[in-house]
């Protein structure tokens, strides 16, 4: 399995350089490499080989390897089966040479991160995914919102970098040791442990998502060209696997007051994602917010898990970290078909926006088919993974009881609350977002009535994906053996014994709470809509149908003109939670005595966070600008500032 994963990453390298000779050859090469990870990883959960590959001292920070743990194998197998989907996207759709190039080089950099065994190869590759990143976000600089959502995206991302280089330093400071082995096995005391996780959290939650650093997302996966999007979601698994390997590894147990926090992100995270989610038009930035909420999501399984291992309490860990898990790989599996098919309807219409958009399912059956099984899947509809994964989640906070301390009892019920109701606007979101993009008539002239469907590469990209999805439910067992096992060395046993109460049939790791049997309703809930279906068209064979015009107010009045529209399906929840949501509306005066109604949403981490944060930016680099290019004695006085900072870190980090 060594030589498979060292291929794995040759191809993965190579698909850049093949793409500058051939636009297919580059994608397709490194789909075949996405393949062999996927093969690799799920060896490696599975408990099979753990391969290795020794990369000796030459980076000149201790001893370097790259190892595949079963912990990196779930991890491995998920960036494996998104890379490759995205791939064979790329290979059908014609991108420009660069964009698959960078396409591949994200799947590397994600790669080398989850496998990095040494801090300084973890931080080279987070710093290699950063700079893809950048390159993706800040490619069309002809525009200049989608340039600045890119420079917004690169500076969170460098502010994560930021974080993670000085936790980094501080680990170092106390282990004299690179090696995330020795990490792992390092006592450090409660503050410590605490500032780490600080630190971590900031780096990590940056790239997936976490209030208040989640505009990164919307802005990244709206500035992106065509495809660009999906390499962005293929890149969340380098963040979640960094929480994973570093907040529930390195620095276990935590301090409760750590599992707490992770409670409350979580549920205003998951919260402030969707509530923006459900009044955003614009196709990408709705699945941008999207991907903030479920991070939130991912947050709360994660806190419980955080829980359990403070209270030392297996079990309830065990539930925590099933269920997070169980989120991203539903979550990004789902969030990349999401994106590879909008990418596609972009493309077919020249539209970004819902508004124009409408009534493409009968000319596009294949990117409707990919956007409704990942839009059922992000809403928790059952029997799919997302269900499955959110009824964990639930069922996990609601082991709140067992929780020693009374604040993280509440914490854990506001939560479960907080979910319930992400769940319930979730329902409406994508509701808006399938019907208005793929139902109805058409709204916009410029949205053509015929469009080329996917083929070949484009199908099997669409399909593949979406089989995977829609019977990542069905096969929930199966895929709860593979990540206990993948699991076990973190949590101290294999959680698929406990959370398997019989052989189809799902618990949350405590035996006898409560059963979840979704391979049973992936047969039962058909055969209900078959026996309805026949119910109904017995009924209606019998009586006859009457088909007539819909009705448009008896004003004879054109459909598309007065038909629903996105803004109106939206309109209520802006103005209930106008505060909270910075919702303004104005009325403009146009040529001719005109009028038009403009309404906005400004998001209140913009308003007094990123706002705030830009002025004193600028008034700062102003102020250092006249340093850099005054007088010379102030420039040595400002270097011998910097050196005398330095010198004072050591002893702080010893």
């Amino acid at each position: 399995m060594t030589v498979t994963f060292a291929l794995a990453l040759s191809l993965l390298a190579l698909a850049p350089l093949l793409a500058t000779r051939s636009w297919r050859a580059g994608p397709l090469g490194s789909a075949a490499g996405c393949v062999l990870l996927t093969i690799t990883g799920l060896d490696a959960a599975l408990g099979g080989a753990r391969p290795v590959l020794e990369l000796g001292g030459w980076l000149g920070f201790g001893p370097a390897r790259m190892r595949a743990d079963g912990l990196a194998g779930i991890f491995l197998a998920l960036t494996g089966l998104t890379g490759a989907a995205t791939s064979l996207a790329y290979a059908e759709a014609r991108e420009r040479a660069w964009v698959g190039a960078l396409g591949s080089l994200v799947v590397l950099a994600v790669a080398v991160t989850i496998v990095s065994g040494n801090a300084f190869l973890f931080l080279l590759a987070w710093e290699a995914l950063g700079v893809c990143i950048y390159l993706l976000t800040s490619a069309d600089r002809s525009d200049p919102q989608a340039l600045a959502g890119g420079y917004l995206t690169a500076g969170l991302t460098k502010l994560g970098g930021a974080a993670l280089l000085a936790a980094i330093g501080l680990m170092y400071g106390h282990t004299h040791s690179f090696s995330l082995a020795v990490w792992a096995h390092a006592h450090l005391d409660a503050a410590t442990r605490g500032v780490c996780f600080l630190l971590f959290l900031t780096a990590f939650g940056s790239k997936v998502g976490v209030l208040p650093l989640q505009g990164g997302l919307p802005a990244g996966y709206s500035a992106a060209p065509g495809l660009g999007a999906a390499s962005l979601s293929v890149a969340l698994s380098a963040g979640y696997y960094g929480l994973w390997r570093f907040g529930l590894v390195t620095l276990s147990p935590l301090p409760a007051w750590c599992g707490d926090t992770l409670l409350v992100l979580g549920a205003v995270t998951a919260i402030a994602g969707i509530v923006y989610a459900v009044t955003e038009d614009r196709l990408r930035r709705f699945l941008g917010y999207s991907t903030v909420e479920h991070a939130g999501i991912v947050l709360l399984g994660l806190g419980v898990a955080v829980l359990g291992q403070a209270a030392h309490d297996r079990t309830l860990a065990a539930a925590g970290i099933l269920a997070a898990t169980l989120h991203v790989v539903a979550h990004n599996l789902a969030k990349t078909l999401a994106l590879i098919a909008t990418a596609r309807l972009e493309r077919a219409t020249s539209e970004g926006t819902l508004n124009p958009l409408g009534g493409l399912a009968r000319t596009l059956p294949g990117v409707a088919a990919g956007i409704g099984l990942a839009s059922m899947s992000l809403c928790a509809i059952p029997p799919l993974g997302g269900f499955v994964s959110e009824w964990f989640t639930f069922e996990a906070l609601l082991q709140g009881f067992r929780m020693p301390a009374l604040a993280s009892q509440l914490l854990c019920a506001l939560a479960a609350a907080g979910l319930a109701f992400t769940a319930g606007i979730g329902l409406l979101a994508f509701a808006k977002y399938f019907g208005f993009a793929l139902l109805g008539p058409r709204r916009g002239s410029r949205t053509p009535a015929t469009a080329t469907e996917a083929r070949g590469l484009g199908a099997a990209s669409l399909w593949g994906l979406g089989l995977v999805i829609l019977f990542l439910g069905t096969v929930a067992p199966w895929e709860i053996h593979a990540i206990g096992a993948g699991l076990a060395p973190v949590v101290g046993f294999d959680l698929s014994g406990p959370a398997l109460s019989h052989p189809l049939v799902l618990g949350p790791v405590f035996k006898s709470f409560a059963v979840l049997a979704p391979t049973w309703l992936t047969i039962v809930l058909p055969a209900y809509a078959v026996l309805a279906l026949a119910i109904g068209w017995a009924a209606g064979a019998r009586r006859g149908v009457r088909r007539a015009p819909v009705w448009v107010t008896g004003s004879g009045a054109e459909l598309r003109a007065v038909q629903y529209r996105p803004s109106a399906y939206s309109n209520p929840i802006r103005v209930v939670l106008r505060g909270p949501l910075g919702f303004r509306t104005r009325v403009l005066a146009r040529a001719g005595g005109a009028s038009e109604l403009d309404s906005s949403v400004v998001q209140a981490v913009d308003r007094f966070v990123y706002r705030p944060a830009a002025v004193l930016a600028l008034w700062l680099s102003a102020r250092v600008r006249s340093l850099q290019s005054g007088r010379l004695s102030h420039y040595l006085l400002y270097v011998l500032v910097a050196l005398m900072a330095a010198l004072a870190l050591i002893p702080i980090l010893h």
